[in-house]
């Protein structure tokens, strides 16, 4: 069996769900291809026979890996899987992506989620779901890997109880639903409106921001430089800060200095409750309690040198968890 993994990470907690579910398949003898999404082409969609989507819960999906699904051309029933990672809103995530498969002609036979630490800047560090993913995670991970290969296989012999029941639209969707949609109805981004200082900025010797950019919104070549959704901020409704967080010279500022400083000691009592629920139904393992949170120490705060966060590399331009 060929399986192809498309998927996107921002921190690498999504690489590093991946590359144990690659690992999975490849003890039920899958042979396995890795792929960014921004690498990823319809056309190569049609020599494998079992295709994993697998990305960082934004509400739902990424807008990349949501564009990538919504713009594919109709498939021929292949089997697929999805899987994510995320901080503490998981659950609208597959009730969105599950049927976008389904409707673009895929089948879907399983689905599966993951905790990871968040890396946000006014977020507070460590976070309620710090620890995450860990080995108990990647255990899961290669065990869920294995499943999809080996139920794969199964159901093109007519055994169609494996494939999983859609995804249960519960009391829990809903309320992350309602969140997110009060989220999205803002025009701007939470995480503050970002801008370029044409002083600090190192291009064309660093063009890190403009590579990594998953909506495209950079590209420092025009004349005059084009950057963010505005051509000269970037206030995105989507809570991206990845330009701001990756950027090694600190050209890229947050419009109101002070808006850090006042992500200090803020609780999400909304969130800590849905935590506290998945806790209590086994959904959630917790590796930090309550009161070692971080609610008076924003990540960037605590990281203060820059770059705030490295990008995940490719290995000698492989990607990680290829062969």
């Amino acid at each position: 069996m060929k399986a192809l993994i498309i998927y996107y990470t921002q921190s690498g907690n999504t690489l590093a769900i991946a590359k144990h579910i690659a690992e999975g398949m490849r003890q039920a003898g899958a042979k396995v291809t890795g792929c960014l999404v921004k690498d990823a082409n319809y056309e190569m969609l049609k020599d494998y026979d079992l295709i994993g989507f697998g990305s960082p819960v934004w509400k739902a999906d990424t807008p990349n890996m949501h564009h990538f699904i919504d713009k594919m051309p109709m498939q021929n029933g292949t089997h697929c899987f999805a899987f994510n990672t995320h901080g503490t809103l998981p659950h609208l995530y597959f009730p969105i992506v599950i049927p976008n498969l389904r409707n673009h002609g895929l089948l879907p036979i399983g689905y599966k989620g993951w905790y990871g630490d968040v890396y946000l800047p006014g977020m507070p560090k460590p976070y309620y779901t710090a620890g995450h993913p860990d080995d108990v995670d990647f255990a899961e991970a290669r065990a869920f890997g294995k499943e999809m290969v080996e139920n794969s296989q199964k159901i093109h012999d007519g055994d169609d109880s494996l494939i999983y029941p859609d995804p249960e639209m519960n009391e829990k969707v809903q309320l992350q639903a309602m969140i997110c949609s009060n989220m999205l109805l803002c025009p701007t981004n939470p995480q503050g409106a970002f801008y370029r200082d044409p002083e600090l900025c190192r291009y064309p010797k660093c063009h890190v921001c403009m590579d990594n950019c998953m909506m495209g919104y950079i590209d420092l070549s025009q004349d005059p430089p084009r950057f963010g959704n505005r051509g000269f901020q970037c206030d995105d409704c989507h809570e991206c800060s990845y330009c701001f967080m990756i950027c090694p010279f600190g050209a890229i500022k947050v419009s109101d200095p002070e808006h850090f400083e006042r992500d200090k000691h803020v609780r999400h009592l909304q969130f800590e409750k849905m935590l506290d629920e998945d806790e209590a139904t086994g959904e959630f393992r917790r590796l930090i309690p309550l009161e070692k949170v971080g609610f008076g120490n924003p990540y960037i705060f605590w990281h203060p040198e820059r770059p705030y966060m490295k990008v995940p590399k490719k290995d000698n331009g492989k990607l990680e968890l290829d062969e």
